[in-house]
């Protein structure tokens, strides 16, 4: 009969929660507990008393009708064990764990069981017997509102595959014969994961898997400049971008924040306050102070005239019902508003800062509704689960990174020994992946500079 391991790490509790300590010794069977301060304590809370993993560590609820005062909590049943004072209490937002099987990733989950957090148990643990294939999943569960936290990574039930954090972590531990400790914790492996990879990333900033091609940034609209730069684009820098288009145009060419201000010199630019329907007589901007006391405006490929513009108010009035320079669309509020020397045609230019791209000139009628396209270089994801996997030119340098904090956590009371075997095997890992890289990649950068002998 096979037997699969399950194993949900309780650490992710204890972050961020409130806690306080036992100030007069509790014995078992107490039904109180004495602590240094209630602040954050209340009917129907869960509490762990310990650490996890500790002999007599337990998990128990506040009463459901006495609320604690002064320095001590009713607790909903008596405790199981003895606590010192100085023991520390959390308030944790679950008190059990649930398991779950299903044929594939995104397939339909079925429970194999929900058991109680064993708090003497760093990770907890569940064997399965039923199962011989897919994917098993964990999360947490309350049993006083029944709430549930978002589940776990998918577990495979074969084992975590070469590429993902979970693999390195097993081959690390098993190199030093270590299991899951106080110090050797999961949430320790996905930290150090992450360490590695910003500290390979600070030596080589764009690796060919970081490359994302064709993104669509957004649909050109006429009055429109700005387009949100993707999430995980690298510090939404200019420095990500390989090449942005409109349509199947060649690439725009890049501007700095300083040249850009130049090209759009003369440009008066602000967004509308509220709506206006089409015959509209006035619409009001959120700062009409740059523009004219009478002139057009261009709202959304619209030219708009008006007579008179109060810049207390921003409301500019005097357009026409009717004809030359009404408004012959409804428009919307915070659509851009262009005054003075703005152009339309073909987009050319862009620039990025703040997390924005802008495009110039504005488009005309003819490029309307085309796609803007981007290539770019892609942030390094975060690890936050075992099921992480990373590409395999970085994965083995990551793999000998864990084994070499395994080592020196375990076997060098922390300290860091850079001429250890494992950081040599992970250096020249390290230097080979670059070197590859560097050879592998056929893109032109228009922008590569050397900034602290870091490539970019």
């Amino acid at each position: 009969m096979a037997i699969t391991r399950i194993e949900r790490s309780i650490k992710g509790l204890f972050l961020d929660v409130p806690s306080t300590t036992i100030t007069a010794a509790a014995s078992a069977a107490a039904s109180t507990l004495t602590i240094e301060s209630i602040v954050g304590f209340a009917i129907n809370k869960i509490l762990f008393i310990g650490e996890p993993g500790n002999e007599d560590s337990e998990v128990i609820k506040t009463h459901s009708a006495t609320a604690p005062t002064g320095t001590t909590v009713t607790l909903a049943a008596n405790i199981v064990f003895a606590h010192s004072i100085g023991t520390r209490v959390y308030i944790v937002d679950y008190d059990q764990i649930e398991f779950s099987h299903a044929a594939t990733v995104a397939g339909s989950k079925s429970v194999l069981v929900t058991q109680n957090i064993q708090a003497d148990q760093e990770p907890n643990i569940y064997r399965d017997t039923a199962q011989t294939s897919g994917f098993f999943f964990t999360r947490y569960k309350e049993t006083i509102g029944g709430t549930f936290s978002s589940y776990s990574d998918a577990i495979p039930y074969a084992g975590f595959a070469n590429n993902q954090i979970g693999k390195a972590v097993s081959y690390a531990m098993k190199r030093y014969d270590v299991e899951y400790s106080d110090r050797i914790t999961e949430e320790f492996y996905i930290d150090e994961a992450n360490r590695c990879l910003t500290y390979m990333h600070g030596k080589l900033k764009k690796w060919h898997t970081l490359q994302e091609f064709d993104y669509a940034l957004g649909t050109i609209t006429r009055g429109v400049y700005s387009f949100t730069m993707p999430t995980d684009s690298w510090q939404f820098s200019p420095r990500s971008v390989l090449g942005v288009r409109v349509g199947s145009g060649k690439n725009l060419v890049y501007n700095d924040k300083k040249s850009w201000e130049d090209r759009l010199e003369g440009v008066n630019h602000t967004t509308l306050v509220s709506s206006a329907i089409i015959g509209a007589t006035t619409v009001t901007l959120t700062d009409s102070s740059d523009f004219k006391s009478a002139g057009t405006i261009m709202v959304a490929g619209i030219s708009i005239t008006y007579t008179a513009n109060d810049t207390a108010t921003g409301i500019l009035t005097g357009i026409p019902a009717s004809s030359t320079g009404s408004i012959t669309a409804n428009i919307t509020a915070a659509d851009d508003v262009w005054g003075g020397d703005y152009e339309e045609g073909e987009p050319q230019y862009f620039t990025v800062y703040e997390g924005t791209m802008y495009v110039w000139p504005l488009a005309n009628a003819t490029y309307a509704g085309k796609d803007l396209s981007l290539d770019y270089w892609k942030q390094p994801a975060t690890i936050d689960s075992l099921g992480d996997t990373i590409d395999d030119f970085r994965y083995d340098a990551v793999q000998d990174w864990l084994t070499w904090m395994t080592k020196m956590v375990t076997k060098n009371d922390g300290d860091l020994d850079e001429g250890d075997g494992n950081f040599k095997f992970f250096t020249a890992k390290l230097n080979d992946a670059i070197k590859l890289e560097l050879n592998i990649q056929n893109q032109k950068y228009p922008m590569r500079p050397r900034m602290n002998t870091i490539k970019f």
